[in-house]
């Protein structure tokens, strides 16, 4: 592998970026005043993740947070609408962009960046078929990613070898944390987050009341999220039709009920659905 002037870590506060900084500053051999390392605050974080990515900053290495121009709830008033499974708009505008236009000041300075990512290929489809090295086209700078052939084993091991412990959220049955909730929180994290966290709950339900247009209001969860008896809010579409969407509290009120594989809304109970970025900006 050829020099580079900048090798940069981007961080979520979850077990792969973690691991992935580790390795960086530990393992990888790369001068350790080349490594830069940044999380992207889309205000909708846990405070455990904020004193987490601390934790990291002074143990580990330094890490500077961006800060996007509008945070998750606000980016949501302005769209009139939260993102949803086939609009991550979050994502873009919260972690994409903004790492873009950070890693652009360096390549301004005619700097040669190597981009660094903590994605595993065992964690969806779609990473199984990337390859550790490559061009990447968006960023205009080659990626790395030194654990796409790691284990969850491999990565939990790296914490314990440097006495780095988990982000809490973990213990609690995050399965990531990247937000807090995720548009893409599955049933069984959601039952977790309003038996242990219901002021995360509360912090939606007031979002949910004021994000919308022309009087229509958007919930933080599709309709698709939960069976048709729970979707208590009715709205009417464009065509004029009138259809039922769940309040995060509907949202809640599922999640508590059995947790048997019955249904298509169960299936996600087990099924780890990726981050929309392939760099594991979530994870």
């Amino acid at each position: 592998m050829k020099d580079y002037d900048i090798y940069h870590v981007g961080i979520s506060g979850g077990k792969d970026s973690t691991a992935l900084l580790l390795w960086a500053v530990n393992h990888s051999g790369f001068p350790v005043d080349k490594i830069r390392a940044s999380f992207c605050d889309t205000g909708n974080e846990h405070q455990f993740t904020y004193d987490y990515i601390k934790m990291l900053s002074d143990k580990v290495h330094f890490i500077e947070t961006i800060t996007p121009p509008l945070n998750f709830y606000e980016l949501a008033v302005k769209k009139g609408r939260f993102p949803s499974t086939k609009a991550r708009f979050c994502t873009q505008q919260l972690k994409i962009f903004p790492t873009q236009n950070h890693i652009k000041q360096w390549q301004k300075q005619d700097l040669n960046v190597l981009l660094m990512s903590g994605v595993r290929a065992n964690e969806s489809e779609a990473r199984s078929k990337l390859t550790e090295f490559a061009y990447d086209d968006y960023y205009m700078c080659d990626i790395y990613r030194p654990l796409l052939s790691w284990t969850i084993d491999k990565v939990w091991e790296l914490h314990n070898q440097h006495g780095i412990s988990k982000n809490p959220l973990y213990d609690y049955g995050a399965r990531r944390v990247g937000c807090f909730p995720c548009i893409m929180s599955n049933k069984l994290e959601m039952r977790n987050i309003a038996n242990n966290f219901p002021e995360r709950i509360d912090k939606i339900r007031e979002a949910e009341k004021t994000t919308g247009w022309g009087g229509t209001l958007s919930t933080f969860f599709s309709p698709s999220k939960v069976p048709s008896r729970f979707r208590s809010r009715k709205v009417i579409t464009k065509k004029g039709v009138e259809v039922g969407v769940p309040t995060i509290d509907d949202v809640v009120d599922w999640s508590k009920t059995g947790m048997y594989r019955t249904s298509q809304y169960e299936f996600d109970m087990q099924d780890i659905v990726s981050c929309e970025s392939n760099l594991g900006m979530c994870e």
